[in-house]
Order: C-alpha cells, then sequence, then structure tokens
C-alpha cells in the first residue's frame, strides 16, 4: 500500500513542497517532482521518481534519462566531461565574452524558448507553469540574451526543465558557435550553482539514445557529454474526476 498524507483544509487540497497545480479548468491537476507516488484527493496528479515502486490504480511510465552526481568535486564534475565537445567549448565561450547569470529573466527568455520549440516543430509548454515554479539562467553575449535555461528544483533533486537558445534563428559562422558554448556554459554553470547549495542529483532530463530519429540520438549524445550516468525515472499518474476522464476519452 501506498502512503496517504495529502489531506482537505478549508477545503483546497494542500500542496507539499515540490508540487505545484496545473489549472485545466475547471479543475487542477497537481505535478509533484522528486515524490513517490501517494493518495490524493484532487482531480488529478502526476508524480515524478526514481523509485520503480508498487503503486495500485496509478499509470506507470518508466523514461530514460541521465543524471550527474553533485556529491563529487567540482574537479571530478569537470574532468567526467568530454573534453573536446563540452569542456574546450565552455573555454572558448568564456573568452568570447559569454555571460551566464541565474537572473530569472522569464521574460525574455520566454520569446526564445518559443521560438525554438516552434522551430523544432515541438508544441511548447505552458510557460505561465514555468515562471512559477522554476529556477532561470540566462546567456548574454554583448548584452543580448542567445540561450537560456529553466530546472525544477525539490528534495535535493534539480531537472533540467527546458533549454533553449536562439541557434534556429538563422545564426552562422562563429555566431552559431558562440550559442553552441552558450548551451554548454548554462548548464555547466546550473550544475555548479546547485551543487553549491548542496543539492545530490543533477537530472538533464529524458534521453532515448536508441531512437531511430536523427535529432534524439544527437540530444541523447549533447546530454551525456556532461558525464552523467544513465538511470530510469518514472512517471505515476492517476485521474481521480469523471470530468477530467471523460476528456481524456475524447482525446
Amino acid at each position: 500500500m501506498i502512503e496517504s498524507f495529502y489531506r482537505l483544509k478549508k477545503k483546497k487540497f494542500v500542496v507539499p513542497e515540490g508540487g505545484f497545480a496545473i489549472r485545466r479548468f475547471p479543475l487542477r491537476k497537481y505535478w509533484f517532482w522528486f515524490q513517490d507516488p501517494v493518495e490524493f484527493n484532487a482531480a488529478a496528479a502526476t508524480f515524478f521518481s526514481y523509485r520503480n515502486t508498487d503503486a495500485p490504480g496509478f499509470k506507470k511510465k518508466t523514461r530514460l534519462t541521465t543524471i550527474v552526481n553533485l556529491e563529487t568535486s567540482e574537479d571530478e564534475l569537470w574532468n567526467k566531461m568530454r573534453k573536446g565537445f563540452v569542456r574546450k567549448q565552455i573555454e572558448k565561450g568564456e573568452r568570447n565574452g559569454i555571460i551566464i547569470i541565474q537572473d530569472g529573466n522569464f521574460k525574455e527568455f520566454k520569446n526564445i524558448y518559443r521560438a525554438f520549440r516552434e522551430g523544432k516543430n515541438i508544441p511548447a509548454d505552458r510557460y505561465s507553469i514555468f515562471e512559477k515554479n522554476g529556477v532561470e539562467f540566462s546567456a548574454y553575449h554583448k548584452g543580448g540574451m542567445i540561450a537560456g535555461g529553466i530546472f525544477a528544483v525539490g528534495k535535493g533533486c534539480v531537472r533540467a526543465w527546458a533549454l533553449a537558445s536562439i541557434r534556429l534563428d538563422g545564426v552562422s559562422g562563429r555566431m552559431r558557435e558562440i550559442v553552441g558554448q552558450a548551451n554548454r556554459l548554462v548548464i555547466w554553470e546550473a550544475i555548479k550553482y546547485f551543487k553549491a547549495r548542496g543539492f545530490k542529483i543533477f537530472d538533464l532530463g529524458g534521453i532515448d539514445p536508441d531512437s531511430g530519429r536523427r535529432d534524439e540520438k544527437t540530444l541523447a549524445e549533447f546530454k551525456e557529454a556532461f558525464g552523467g550516468e544513465r538511470r530510469n525515472a518514472y512517471f505515476y499518474s492517476r485521474i481521480n474526476s469523471k470530468i477530467l476522464k471523460f476528456f481524456e476519452k475524447l482525446k
């Protein structure tokens, strides 16, 4: 049996740390990062966990991800990254004057994120969720933002939530190289930032290295170049609301 600790208080659902609500009118779906599934009394919920556990009544999806262990020295983290593909590019980016700031500049990153997703023909997630629940890093070059990343945090873990750049905005030549360097610098600076604050796990997000799609293989190669290890991640979902179940069937 899975533990139950969520409760109603003044007829409102109490959301523990690491959780947030996605409004799906007229109800809300809740999302919980780095949390094993538990009984809940809301309309619907999804739990993201690294543990493969018995969860009766939940729909479980298994995905492969890549994890960097932050419980090691910064030198070890640096040396585990691929020399030519990551470390040298980071060093070049620093010489080219790229600046990474954890400034929460969601407003400016929003345009980059949406254009990037459109360029890859991928639907954009609801951006307000990132703004309310994510930690954002910005990459600047000559005063303008060229890349950034949003990370989900909780319980000593952090996961790359949204990474994007101006790479698909028609840039070429040296500028395209600089954008690639900025992408790597965002991740490296985020790794150092969260390590310094006592986090243990840095998750670069889902990978599919055996995919038949070239873009999926390329993305997996990029993420694994940061020296992490492959690990399964689990998504546990359940819908309690009859209304939401009805709309899910219509989809």
